[in-house]
């Protein structure tokens, strides 16, 4: 009889490829670990790695069981927690970049914990091509990211709306464009003038395509981008102090406890629609409430 433990040990393993970083995941010593795996070859009658010293590396048997295996630890969590309810106690792994995990991820947490008590939330800060893999090797149990990546779903995954969100250009009251008003707002060409803080990296898919990383359309409306940093606290008091503008989700300048600038005159704007992918399941377990939950 398979143990589920050493279904999840391989699928460590198999994630590391290295006995003593997968052991530290788990604080077990690597000589048990590697029983663990030993005890599984032994059961299916079958080598899982090639080994070469220390070096582990996924042969044609280990690579089956890796997508059989993620299959059977979500059918057996989900199936735990239908029955189990909110006695369940487990880990939700949500993968997500960091600006979904600002604002999705967040309120997937809280839904997630208001209906399973003793459920503990693992925030996994991943590009969006990178939290699909993710649930697909058993990493992560859902993946926020927008529809971009989503258009051609893997066959095992199933993804469900969440919402959809628009890019806004950010300001604080400390900024020269505020003029102690509360009701910001100002013509393209006044905004132009201005610095503005940017992300280094395209928090999203579609935005690798624009001129800009943030999507906004510099081709057309060009700024001075003065500040760059994948560090959105930094973003974030640059904004504070009035030293600079960012174009942002709409859902992130409400958390960062910004304003939103209206612009008159410029006509183009960035919206993502964002989605909740997760393993199909034949079980009513977790991530089947929260379906239900957001359904309606």
């Amino acid at each position: 009889m398979i143990d589920l433990n050493e279904l999840k040990h391989f699928l460590l393993i198999a994630r590391y490829q290295n006995l003593a970083l997968a052991a530290e995941q788990i604080h077990l010593t690597p000589g048990a670990l590697s029983k663990s795996l030993k005890r599984l070859e032994e059961e299916l009658q079958v080598r899982l790695f090639d080994r070469d010293g220390r070096a582990l590396k996924l042969n044609a048997g280990g690579e089956k069981l890796k997508e059989r295996a993620a299959d059977l630890l979500a059918a057996a969590e989900q199936l735990q927690s239908e029955f189990a309810g909110k006695k369940h106690t487990f880990k939700c792994r949500i993968a997500a970049p960091a600006l979904l995990h600002l604002g999705w991820g967040r309120e997937l947490a809280a839904k997630v914990i208001h209906n399973y008590p003793k459920a503990l939330v693992s925030f996994e800060q991943k590009t969006e091509h990178a939290a699909l893999a993710s649930v697909i090797n058993g990493e992560a149990d859902v993946a926020v990211v927008t529809t971009t990546v989503t258009e051609n779903l893997d066959a095992r995954l199933l993804g469900m709306p969440l919402g959809q969100t628009e890019f806004r250009v950010a300001i604080s009251n400390k900024h020269v464009l505020a003029n102690g008003y509360h009701a910001y707002k100002a013509a393209v060409e006044e905004v132009l003038k201005h610095d503005f803080a940017a992300l280094l990296t395209p928090p999203f898919v579609s935005l690798e395509r624009h001129a800009a990383s943030d999507g906004w359309r510099d081709d057309i409306f060009p700024r001075t981008i003065r500040f760059r940093s994948d560090d959105l606290l930094l973003i974030s008091q640059l904004l504070a102090d009035g030293q600079a503008l960012a174009y942002l989700p709409d859902y992130v300048i409400d958390a960062l406890g910004m304003q939103t600038l209206a612009i008159t005159g410029c006509p183009y704007f960035c919206r993502q629609n964002v989605v909740l992918v997760s393993r199909k399941s034949n079980s009513s377990g977790w991530i089947d409430k929260l379906s239900t939950i957001y359904k309606n």
